[in-house]
């Protein structure tokens, strides 16, 4: 029996010491986990719910105060700016401006601000508030203001007739926002505690620009209940769910689906006869509509909607009629769970009468808001345990190692008294919170769109019961993706998605009026139709031919086709007279032999990387460099993009999209830790104790390649180090010289001397919860957090490759790059039609249209990485991580695809298993991968007639050494 120091309070919020026995550990240790473990439940208690419940009561129950006289209280002159005439504050991106505001009492207040965001940046403008230099909670790091987008005048039409999404327009409009929770979890603006007195209010732009022209000190006002009338009369108003007058993002688009129950509807082309569920899903959307009222009266509002995103569960809506929610009960109006369209009338959930609405004749607006307010609660809930369950998952590392002993039996409930307590205690509440939910649908036995809090509630009970295994199980606390932690954090990506699908609403007071959905006889007869015209040509399909015209296959979906089969039709055949087909690919893999069987296009646009080298190699594909203006189409790209593509002293193939590779790290915990941002391998290394100490690591990217370790994991520190694969020609690999042994040697050291984890399902998920802070990923990794991890905004950001310090003291900071590329076959008889296809498509013109027309179009998911250097630098990215990619991208370049350059990933990587796994002696594994190497490289050169018989008849130069 050895004495240990350490004990976890019931609650692990708060650790106290004591000494307790431990059967079966090593040597004697003792810690203060309140210094060693990283808690952020720090940022949970500063969140508005604690600030509101410690100042509630104090309410401003005056008339609203309106600033509008910018010179009087903005400190720096040096923001007014003139706008038509008037007078306004302009701040710019990493501009910080304050404003002083005299408050008439002690109390809480609203904080609107009328603005104008007169930038044409896709982005919402961002920004930071503090109080008299304070921070009063969490939620004021991140604020939005979003811009008006308004739908054009015409609908656009593919050249097969089809209606595809219109692109929205930028309104330049001012607006009024009360500042309020950039995530929407509540509906409400926040109430601030002013002092009596002068204020000081700052705003730092983090993104985008806002002008403003007035500030609004108002207070909370309580809406009326509705009024029972009597609704008379024959009017009946229709309005398409598709023909949207303003919405919040610009992603919020109509779609079109061939449904016969949706107006308007054609069996032979696709028409928008509905707003897509798949773009209006975010609490916080919001989407307005105009309507004419030829007579005033009382009118029932019904719409005819879908919401299959949250199984047994509603979707809540904010209903506002010319701007303000008329009545308390269309606030978080509840739209129940429905997988087909659904015709239903707004009523009063108490009593199930029909609620009318008073219209006066003219125009008017009526606007849907996707709410959370009543998942709020669920929500921090969640959230709390979440850290909680993460905090003894760290305290159960501390014990056992980060690698259980399955043999060896420790008595957790002695080590941390109360833990199977805690354990049910979670459940309990877990069960309290499914229970509490099923107050909105109680007619249903479970709630599907919850069951995540099920799944993790016996999970829990499981532990509790088999207490013993607790440290061999812990795994199933946070880590993987079958975790606890996975489970609550994969519910509050769920919450967050209420698809809300429209076909049409209506105000009406005559019953009859409603539409009646379609009966079976014409639902028959449709489907018939439909399965009919599916053998006939389809649209963008392989086989919908001209071959007079240029021929490119596509390997992108149907919505980016579209578009730009659109910039073809508006841009590239009025200059140049070259008529373009554009199919979408139907399997990359299949090229080499569409190739051989004469079916192969002009042109391929979006095919992996590696691919042109494969097809390139057996004289398929068009020598780039024979074109006289290669060279200088050539630099648009970063230079180590185009050694993938380098056969011999040709270029086969042009960079389309680019990867890259750079630090995550959390600025939070960073800074609670008071450690700079690491700028070399070295650093990490100095950094890793303190993190591991509280519980914490370092992700690199081989811990995220479950099989084969690419070459985009294993090659950066070896070419930091000044290793490469490859001597002058390609005969014998350079991976067994000192260089790359040593870089070899820097990379599996990491794991097996600093103790870095080998294995990580989800560097996002651990990410998210802190326990991996901070790490090396891509651009998939960069679009999830930025766009499926609501919790941390404004809590992370990206940095430079932390690299390896040269002699000449350079960071080195190589890393991989290489994503999708654009290719010309060899036999096409239009090779000068589609070289100036290939020339316009890469253009910085006609990238920077696309990515801004993908984006505006349908979302900030779809931020497009394009190959262009200059075309990236005009795309609408996050300003400050835009600068951050650019400056790494001086630094991305890939390891040559040449003959048996398969091998050479295969044999690292299982030089890198074996090293780190099995305990294999470094050198002895690199001698062993480089001979298999050499002898997979000489049968593939024997293969394609670089030897012959043992004898090099040609050596096949290093595409590095070609492209320097």
């Amino acid at each position: 029996m050895i004495l240990v120091t350490m004990v976890v309070a019931l609650t692990f919020s708060q650790l106290s010491i004591t000494n307790i026995k431990v059967e079966g550990s090593g040597e004697p240790s003792s810690s203060n986990s309140n210094e060693t473990l990283f808690n952020t439940s720090s940022i949970l208690s500063g969140r508005y719910s604690s600030y509101i419940n410690e100042h509630e009561g104090n309410l401003h129950v005056g008339a609203d105060i309106i600033f509008e006289n910018m010179e009087e209280i903005v400190t720096d002159p040096s923001f007014l700016d003139s706008y038509d005439g008037q007078t306004v504050v302009r701040v710019e991106p990493n501009e910080e401006v304050t404003f002083q505001l005299q408050a008439p009492a002690d109390a809480l207040y609203t904080i609107g601000l009328t603005y104008l965001s007169d930038d044409q940046n896709v982005l919402p403008a961002q920004a930071q508030m503090t109080l008299n230099g304070e921070l009063p909670f969490y939620e004021l790091r991140n604020l939005t203001f979003e811009s008006k987008w308004k739908s054009p005048e015409t609908v656009p039409l593919d050249k097969y007739g089809n209606e595809i999404v219109p692109q929205p327009i930028k309104a330049k409009e001012w607006q009024t926002k009360f500042i309020g929770d950039s995530s929407y979890r509540i509906s409400d603006p926040f109430l601030i505690e002013l002092n009596r007195g002068e204020n000081e209010i700052t705003l730092r732009m983090i993104e985008g620009s806002l002008l403003i022209s007035t500030i609004t000190l108002s207070s909370h006002k309580e809406l009326p209940s509705y009024e029972s009338a009597q609704v008379e009369g024959d009017q009946f108003i229709l309005i398409q769910g598709q023909d949207i007058a303003y919405r919040s993002d610009s992603s919020i688009r109509p779609g079109a689906l061939f449904n016969v129950d949706l107006t308007p509807y054609r069996s032979d082309k696709r028409v928008l006869n509905y707003l897509d569920d798949n773009s209006f899903k975010r609490a916080g959307h919001r989407v307005t509509y105009e309507f004419e009222v030829e007579e005033s009266g009382y009118y029932y509002l019904g719409l005819n909607y879908r919401q299959n995103a949250k199984a047994d569960f509603p979707v809540f809506m904010n209903i506002h009629i010319n701007d303000k929610i008329p009545f308390e009960e269309f606030k978080n109006y509840p739209f129940n769970y429905n997988t087909r369209f659904t015709n239903t009338t707004v009523r009063d959930l108490g009593t199930n009468e029909k609620i009318p609405v008073y219209l006066e004749e003219g125009s008017h607006t009526i606007s849907f808001t996707i709410s959370l307010d009543y998942v709020k609660p669920t929500i921090e809930a969640v959230e709390r345990l979440i850290n909680e369950i993460q905090f003894l998952s760290l305290e159960i590392t501390n014990l056992a190692g980060p690698n259980a002993d399955r043999h060896r039996d420790i008595n957790v409930e002695e080590f941390i008294p109360g833990v199977t307590d805690q354990l049910v205690a979670w459940a309990d509440e877990m069960n309290l919170l499914y229970e509490n939910l099923r107050v909105h649908n109680p007619n249903v036995t479970e709630i599907g769109a919850f069951a995540s809090l099920n799944i993790a509630e016996t999970q829990l009970r499981s532990l509790a019961d088999e207490i013993d295994k607790l440290v061999v199980r812990k795994n199933e606390l946070s880590t993987g993706t079958n975790s606890i932690t996975a489970y609550l954090g994969n519910l509050i990506m769920e919450i967050n998605d209420n698809g809300f699908a429209l076909d049409q609403f209506y105000f009406y007071q005559d019953e009859s009026d409603i539409p009646e959905r379609a009966g079976f006889i014409q639902r028959q007869f449709s489907s018939i139709e439909r399965l009919v015209m599916s053998f006939t040509n389809q649209d963008y399909s392989v086989d919908n031919v001209n071959p007079d015209n240029l021929q490119v296959w596509i390997n992108r979906p149907r919505q980016y086709i579209e578009i730009i089969q659109q910039l073809i039709d508006e841009q590239f055949t009025p200059e140049t007279g070259i008529e373009v087909d554009i199919s979408i690919m139907p399997d990359q893999n299949k090229l080499i032999l569409a190739n051989a069987a004469g079916e192969a296009p002009d042109v391929a646009v979006g095919v992996n990387y590696a691919l042109p080298f494969e097809i390139a190699i057996r004289g398929a594909l068009q020598d780039l460099t024979e074109f006289d203006d290669f060279d200088e189409v050539k630099e648009r790209f970063p230079a180590g993009l185009h050694v993938p593509a380098t056969v011999k002293d040709g270029i086969y193939a042009l960079p389309d999209t680019k990867n890259f590779w750079v630090l995550f790290y959390r600025t939070d915990i960073l800074e609670s830790l008071e450690l700079p941002v690491p700028e070399t391998i070295d650093e990490v290394r100095t950094y890793l104790p303190e993190l591991q100490r509280r519980g914490m690591n370092f992700f690199y990217p081989t811990a995220g390649m479950p099989g084969l370790k690419l070459f985009a994991g294993t090659m950066p520190i070896i070419y930091q180090n000044g290793g490469r694969f490859y001597g002058e020609n390609i005969g014998r690999t350079t991976l067994n010289e000192n260089a790359a042994i040593e870089g070899m040697r820097q990379l599996t050291d990491l794991f097996t001397i600093y103790n870095i984890p080998y294995d990580v399902p989800s560097f996002y998920q651990q990410f998210r919860d802190g326990s991996l802070p901070i790490g090396i990923s891509d651009y998939f990794m960069y679009n999830l957090i930025l766009n499926a991890a609501p919790e941390i905004a404004n809590s992370w950001d990206i940095a430079l490759m932390p690299g390896i310090e040269n002699e000449d003291g350079e960071i080195e900071r190589w890393s991989a790059g290489g994503a999708e590329s654009n290719i010309i076959f060899n036999d096409t008889e239009k090779s000068d039609e589609a070289w100036e296809f290939l020339k316009w498509w890469s253009s910085t013109e006609v990238q920077i249209a696309f990515g801004n027309i993908l984006q505006t179009t349908y979302g900030e998911e779809y931020i497009w990485n394009t190959a262009n250097m200059e075309a990236y630098a005009g795309l609408p990215w996050i300003t400050s991580h835009k600068e951050i990619i650019l400056a790494q991208t001086e630094w991305v370049t890939e390891v040559p695809r040449v003959p048996g350059s398969y091998m050479l990933e295969r044999e690292l990587s299982n030089a890198y298993n074996s090293i780190i796994l099995d305990g294999v002696n470094l050198r002895t594994a690199i001698d062993l991968a480089s001979k298999r190497i050499n002898r997979e490289t000489a049968r593939k050169l024997e293969e394609f007639g670089y030897i012959r018989d043992g004898e090099v008849i040609q050596h096949y130069p290093n595409p590095e050494i070609s492209n320097d």
